[in-house]
């Protein structure tokens, strides 16, 4: 064998080396991605489950309640409170917003999300939030949100109907 030759194999080995290399990376960083959406997916449940944490608390309940539709009615130490939740929580999902523009939240779980903010813009006292805080937050949530507000179907969150019993047939 020549000295050409050796120089040769040893670019050949070189290059299958750089090519299983690039491989190893493009896997770590597939497996890096779909650990970012797994914890923007956990994100996501935290969000949730701080929200609706306050529902096992019946004086929180009857706050949150009185929020969509007596806004006026609500004491200064009542809207600090529905505010307060409504800053952190409304963070939160600033924090998805961002996320799933980056393509890190999953797209079925991002729509999920847009159906609970959506039923929070029906609250007069989010929106009253919203109206003189939405400057908190960044350009691209303020147009996302006032576009959720502006288009989303409304509906009434606490219209509670019993299921009609369907009658069997004879």
């Amino acid at each position: 064998m020549t000295l050409e030759q050796a120089y040769l194999i040893a670019q050949i080995l070189a290059s299958v080396a750089v090519v299983i290399s690039l491989i190893f990376v493009g896997l770590q960083l597939r497996h890096n991605s779909e650990q970012m959406r797994i914890a923007a997916s956990a994100g996501y449940y935290e969000i949730y489950r701080d929200h609706m944490s306050g529902a096992m608390n019946e004086e929180w309940t009857t706050l949150f309640i009185k929020g969509f539709k007596e806004f006026e009615s609500l004491t200064l130490v009542q809207r600090t409170r529905l505010f307060a939740n409504y800053a952190v929580v409304t963070r939160g999902y600033q924090v998805l917003h961002y996320q799933a523009s980056k393509k890190v939240f999953d797209d079925e779980l991002w729509e999920n999300t847009q159906n609970h903010l959506a039923d929070l813009l029906l609250s007069q006292a989010y929106l009253h939030f919203w109206t003189t805080r939405k400057h908190h937050f960044n350009p691209s949530f303020q147009a996302f949100v006032d576009d959720l507000i502006a288009n989303r179907p409304k509906h009434d969150l606490f219209k509670a109907e019993t299921p009609k019993a369907e009658v069997p047939a004879i």
